[in-house]
C-alpha cells in the first residue's frame, strides 16, 4: 500500500491578494493544472503541514476545498453496453 496519496486542490478566492499567498503555498506541495487548482501527491504528514499552511493564511474572500483522487476506482458505465469499451486505467489530456 502507497504510504503517498493523489489530491486535487480547487480554491474560489476573490481577492488578489489573498489567491497570490494560496498558490504560493501550494506551490511547494504540487503543480498547477489549471489557473485556481493543484494537484499534489502527499504523504499524510505532508497533508496535514500543507492544511495547517492553508488555515494559516487566513482566507476571508473565498474556500480551498481538497480532494482526494481515487485512481483505483472503476466508473460505472451508463447506457447501452458491450457497444464500446472505454479504458479502464487510463487517463487522457487533450
Amino acid at each position: 500500500m502507497s504510504r503517498f496519496a493523489d489530491y486535487a486542490v480547487v480554491y474560489d478566492i476573490s481577492s488578489n491578494d489573498e489567491r497570490v499567498k494560496v498558490a504560493r503555498v501550494l506551490k511547494g506541495y504540487g503543480f498547477r493544472i489549471q489557473k485556481s487548482v493543484f494537484e499534489c501527491r502527499l504523504s499524510r504528514s505532508g497533508r496535514e503541514k500543507m492544511i495547517k499552511e492553508l488555515e494559516n493564511l487566513g482566507i476571508k474572500t473565498g474556500s480551498i476545498k481538497i480532494y482526494r483522487l481515487e485512481y483505483s476506482w472503476k466508473a460505472p458505465i451508463i447506457g447501452k453496453q458491450g457497444q464500446q469499451k472505454p479504458d479502464e486505467d487510463s487517463i487522457f489530456f487533450v
